[in-house]
């Protein structure tokens, strides 16, 4: 009986052995120690292994990006390959970036940012537009928005663009005044042509229509001076007649 007893002791110590063997197999998808074979990649072997590329290199210091067949290595036990560190904000990658350059920037490691990229297997290929994960509580670095180029353009459309133009049509000649009735700054002769603002008219206390016209070059610092178009008997000095 005591025999017995001993026996069945040997048996569940080896079923229990036996059962945590299958489940830490299970677990990781491969042994604690690998052997490289012949077109592995680190990429592959994690995805095999259910773990990471970036828990792979944390368990082997010193290992760089790429593998060859026959080198040994550890594969991390108890990792649950269904969680990832919770990322924080996103960054858009601009030209000239690397994960080493974003990193350094934000104050933090390469490694951190990988590990919040599971779909980033080379962290050396990264491209201008791609959208990456930040890890929590780390906010993306700041561009400032580009500055318009300086437009070699022409000026805005100056007022005189809607000018009409009309001619003198008095002998004599008229005066171009600084305001309707007021100082002569400027004259001109029979049959000269002008530029004319058709929304000036106006036509003052004695009845006789005014209208503004432009000055160039200035005189006497105006660049407008108002002339009579037509006097308080109802006669027209300039072609076309205005003040009907």
């Amino acid at each position: 009986m005591k025999k017995i007893l001993q026996l069945m002791i040997v048996l569940m110590i080896l079923v229990t052995s036996f059962a945590s063997t299958s489940g830490a197999s299970a677990w990781s998808g491969c042994s604690s120690y690998i052997t490289v074979q012949w077109g592995d990649t680190l990429s592959g072997l994690a995805q095999r292994c259910g773990t990471t590329v970036a828990a792979i290199q944390a368990a082997n210091p010193g290992l760089g990006w790429w593998v060859y067949a026959g080198q040994v290595l550890y594969i991390p036990a108890g990792y649950d390959p269904g969680y990832y560190p919770p990322p924080g904000g996103t960054y858009v990658v601009q030209s000239g970036d690397t994960l080493g350059k974003i990193a350094a920037r934000l104050g933090i490691s390469w490694r951190d940012i990988l590990a919040v990229n599971p779909q980033i297997y080379n962290p050396s290929v990264i491209y201008a537009g791609q959208v990456i994960n930040l890890p929590g509580g780390v906010t993306p670095p700041y561009y400032p928005p580009p500055q318009p180029t300086p437009c070699n353009c022409p000026p805005p459309s100056s007022p005189i663009d809607s000018y009409s133009t009309l001619k003198i049509d008095y002998v004599h000649g008229l005066f171009v005044r600084a305001e309707p009735n007021g100082r002569i700054i400027a004259s001109g002769r029979d049959k000269s042509a002008w530029l004319y603002d058709p929304a000036s008219l106006q036509t003052d206390s004695k009845g006789k229509v005014w209208v503004k016209v432009h000055l160039y070059p200035a005189v006497k610092g105006y660049t407008s001076g108002w002339m009579l178009v037509r006097d308080q008997l109802g006669k027209y000095f300039t072609k076309p007649s205005l003040g009907n």
